[in-house]
């Protein structure tokens, strides 16, 4: 992977932890999408945009924010809050117009995708490192 200055320069500012994760996701992205070309400063300039506007749509009060720790979070508690959302985003699609689907959609896909990845790393036989 290689390193520019102003990657460099970005990693002044981060923990070792937060720097080895952003190689990890940096390694991912680059697995995933080669033609892509995923750098530290593209990351860093994409997470900056996001959370400029992130910061002002929370004050113009056009998106709503939720963080949720999963941090005690049983293996069964986050496979039950998933089916419970998964059920959810069914009946919407059922039951409400085509613009809440939508939005319900917007809401809950970024919260599934992350506890299916939890879920897949508290399996046994998945073991870090292997």
């Amino acid at each position: 992977m290689m390193s520019t200055e102003k990657d460099s320069m970005l990693r002044v500012r981060l923990t070792q932890r937060q720097s080895d994760e952003l190689d990890a996701i940096v390694g991912e992205l680059q697995a995933q999408m080669p033609e892509a070309s995923v750098t530290t400063s593209s990351i860093a300039r994409y997470a900056l945009e996001k959370y400029v506007s992130g910061h002002i749509a929370k004050r113009d009060g056009t998106k709503i924010f939720i963080e949720i720790s999963t941090a005690d979070a049983t293996e069964e508690d986050i496979k039950n809050l998933y089916d419970l959302l998964s059920k959810l985003f069914d009946e919407t699609k059922e039951n409400y117009s085509p613009t809440v689907h939508y939005m319900v959609g917007e809401i809950l896909e970024p919260v599934m995708m992350k506890m299916a990845r939890l879920m897949k790393l508290k399996k046994p036989e998945m073991k870090a490192g292997e």
